[in-house]
């Protein structure tokens, strides 16, 4: 299964090197930017670990141990989480029912579909009760597993009491007990705790990785996949959003965006804008943007570097705009900063129809001669 875990080859091959040779740390610190693979290698590392599979290939997903795993019900795995204040009891138990089906909710989501953000209502932080909680499962026996694993995601959310209750732990580990952190901010965690793990680095994933996956395993069409890799920025998570959810509508409004302004019909924006004025959000628009930054990128490549190009699908349209058009050259490196600039402004909370008045008349600028 470390197979599915695509363009990070060396933390793969350390952690297969470290089972191989049966040199296994007690603590792991695994680090990078989001999205791009920490956890998923985190839990099949503590699989593999555990796999009965007699096949060089593990974890095999088959076996018993797998099983277990894979359904968050093996009695040796201890999983933490950033979550709202539960009052977790020593033993692990959730006494509030609302606050039970949101913790299962959790962890259904986990298992079913990783790559989604689950939204909490409410704070999050790794608490001490966890801690607590954790202690209490290391100081009983191993039930059946070779290594006992504990997984604690999102570690730089562990507040100053949480972290120092840690270090116990960290210092003294059981025998036969393997602890992983994840993390996506390394210089949030206790420098003490830092030092008494051997970091493991995930780099952001390749584009070329992120498109493969979307059309392999997510049947994404592939200027879909193309478009959504591109904006994600190494971030598997995001692309995978952002082809799923919301691509081809915000694409969409781009591509409204960008007819209306290059074939300078100001009336229709001005409807436009009426009736988007509720619609569009920050994040929403700055997704918007993203997608008018690839268009606007296309058309500089269309003339000398065509095989280049994102929105193979639109390039009928690149391609009229481009010749109607007399003032591409430098000018797309001046709107793309533009965007730049938008998308800081968008983090600011100024008005998106301002945003939207801004776009228009900058592409429009870029499309039309100059008055004479």
């Amino acid at each position: 299964m470390f197979r599915k875990i695509r363009g990070q080859t060396r933390a793969i091959q350390l952690l297969n090197n470290a089972i191989s040779h049966d040199r296994i740390a007690q603590a792991y610190l695994f680090h990078g930017r989001e999205g791009v693979g920490k956890f998923m290698t985190a839990f099949y590392f503590g699989m593999a670990l555990n796999c009965l599979s007699s096949s060089e290939y593990r974890p095999c997903g088959v076996c018993a141990s797998c099983h277990k795993f894979l359904a968050f019900e093996h009695p040796d795995f201890i999983y933490l989480f950033p979550t709202p204040n539960y009052k977790i009891s020593p033993t692990g138990e959730i006494k509030d029912g609302s606050s039970l089906k949101e913790y299962e909710a959790y962890l259904s989501n986990k298992r079913e579909s990783p790559w989604k953000t689950f939204f909490f209502p409410g704070s999050t932080e790794i608490r001490k009760e966890s801690i607590m909680m954790l202690q209490h499962r290391l100081n009983l026996s191993i039930h059946e597993a070779a290594y006992r694993i504990c997984l604690i995601e999102d570690a730089d959310q562990m507040n100053q009491a949480t972290a120092n209750a840690f270090l116990k732990t960290l210092e003294e580990p059981p025998q036969r007990t393997v602890i992983i952190l994840v993390t996506q901010r390394l210089s949030v965690l206790l420098p003490t705790i830092v030092s008494r793990c051997q970091l493991v680095y995930f780099n952001p994933l390749p584009r070329s990785v992120m498109e493969s996956i979307l059309i392999e395993s997510f049947a994404v069409d592939p200027p879909t996949a193309r478009t959504a890799s591109l904006i994600a920025d190494g971030n598997l998570k995001t692309s995978i959003r952002i082809a799923q959810e919301s691509s081809s509508e915000n694409r969409e409004l781009a591509l409204k965006l960008l007819s209306l302004a290059a074939y300078d019909k100001e009336l229709e924006f001005n409807a436009f804008l009426q009736k988007s004025r509720e619609l569009v959000s920050g994040d929403y628009l700055v997704e918007v943007i993203n997608h008018l930054a690839i268009f606007v990128n296309d058309l500089a490549l269309l003339s000398t570097h065509s095989e280049l190009l994102t929105n193979i699908d639109q390039i009928s349209l690149l391609t009229d705009i481009a010749t109607r058009s007399v003032n591409l050259g430098e000018g797309c490196l001046e709107v793309l900063l533009t965007f730049e600039d938008l998308k800081r402004k968008i983090a600011g909370h100024v008005n998106s129809s301002l945003i939207l008045i801004k776009i228009y008349f900058t592409l429009r600028k870029l499309f039309l001669p100059p008055s004479p």
